[in-house]
């Protein structure tokens, strides 16, 4: 099996569950994965499943620690023909202006070093973002080959550099992002040969952890509405905050709760307040994945009414729509991105426009009030989840492109070993 090292800012992340998932996957398939996070994780509550997960996780000295010279002095070869592959990195102008170049070239040296010692055949880094370039630094230094999964942020948010995006999807082995819309947005920025590099595959969840109990709709809390995500202007959890005010106004039972924690958590805090939702809406704060499945079998439907924001950042493939539907449980979201995949068009789910609380006040309304409409949805949900976002049929399609990536650098070692010695 082939020995993977996954590449990541921080390891592990509350907020990540999808990349989690998809290690544990890996690791019950067969693949050696060892994983490097560049910084310091946070200090956050950590989702159970963690216990679960086998390959090591090693964080990186920090960036002052790292001492690039040693690394290049006792690199195999000398360092003459690791600078020459530096020299040769600076000469594309996406690398040149990259304000943190340096420190990215410093990190790869260190992990040229770990890598070789370890035996780590492919590197995978989620997000088109500094672990990718120091992925791809690794790689140009005569490291293990590399591949993406980019996901939304690291190609949608104002300031992503498009010619920095074309060189790391086109340098990569592949690179995978999370729904058609995303490939079809990248397709617009990059060139031919990084085109040729782009796969779509769908996140996966664990779909026996939230399977759906055989249950009388009555079972579940009446009334409930779930948001579930980090507390950020592309969740559009103040929009919810106000197609509920409508609810509240019009005398429509119901009870919320909001989980999750983020920058604007006293801004929505506050405006709860001011409609007068206090005795009605629960902000949580950040709660592990366990707790999360709870609610899911307990509400009546889950709401996230993602928006763009104002710098352009927008949700691509949101696990919890994928982790309700597997749960039965009813959603209204918005046409963002790959939303329409998830929820099949509408047939799924209730989709409503973006930035409408009116629209999804009427969508909250009738689906509470409608037990045979939740049912439907509910139905063809948990079946959609059970076709698209398995996870274990995800991750075996990751596996057999990681596998044939390294295979596919091992012929192409040996052949250049067989040309040296000729």
């Amino acid at each position: 099996m082939t020995r993977v090292a996954y590449l990541l800012k921080k390891f592990p992340r509350l907020s990540e569950t999808f990349v989690l998932g998809e290690i544990l996957t890996q690791e019950a398939l067969g693949t050696e994965v060892h994983v490097f996070s560049r910084r310091e994780p946070d200090d956050e509550p950590r989702h159970p499943q963690l216990a679960a997960l086998r390959a090591e996780v090693e964080v990186l000295p920090s960036i002052r620690s790292i001492d690039p010279w040693r690394s290049l002095f006792a690199a195999e070869g000398g360092a003459g023909p690791l600078l020459a592959r530096i020299e040769e990195l600076c000469a594309f102008g996406p690398c040149r202006a990259h304000p943190r170049f340096g420190s990215l070239v410093a990190e790869a040296l260190h992990l040229l070093q770990r890598t070789r010692e370890l035996g780590i055949e492919h590197v995978h880094a989620h997000f088109a973002t500094d672990s990718a370039v120091a992925a791809m630094i690794l790689a140009a230094l005569g490291g293990p080959g590399y591949s993406i999964t980019a996901h939304a942020k690291d190609i949608y948010r104002e300031g992503v550099d498009p010619d920095l995006l074309d060189l790391l999807v086109a340098r990569s082995a592949f690179t995978v992002t999370v729904c058609d819309a995303n490939v079809r947005h990248v397709e617009g920025l990059v060139g031919e040969e990084a085109r040729g590099r782009l796969r779509r595959l769908y996140n996966g969840i664990d779909l026996a952890a939230f399977a759906r109990e055989p249950r009388a709709d009555e079972a579940r809390d009446p009334a409930h509405v779930l948001a579930v995500g980090r507390l950020v202007e592309k969740k559009g959890f103040g929009v919810l905050l106000d197609a509920l005010a409508r609810l509240d106004r019009e005398g429509v039972p119901f009870t919320a709760t909001i989980v999750g924690d983020g920058e604007e958590r006293e801004a929505l805090v506050a405006r709860a307040a001011v409609h007068g939702l206090g005795h009605r809406v629960e902000f949580t704060g950040p709660r592990d994945q366990d707790h999360v499945r709870d609610l899911m079998r307990r509400a009546t439907v889950l709401c996230l009414p993602c928006l763009v924001g104002t710098d352009g950042n927008r949700d691509a493939l949101p696990t919890v729509l994928l982790e309700a539907l597997a749960s039965g449980l009813p959603c209204i979201s918005t046409p963002v991105s790959g939303i329409p995949e998830i929820l099949d068009g509408g047939r799924a789910g209730a989709i409503v426009p973006c930035e409408d609380p009116d629209r999804t006040a009427d969508a909250l309304t009738e689906l509470l009030a409608d037990p045979g409409r939740r049912a439907v949805l509910a139905s063809r949900g948990r079946a959609r989840a059970e076709r698209l976002f398995d996870r274990d049929r995800q991750g075996a399609v990751l596996r057999d492109w990681f596998e044939a990536a390294a295979r596919g650098a091992r012929e192409r070692r040996a052949e250049e070993e067989a040309r040296c010695a000729s």
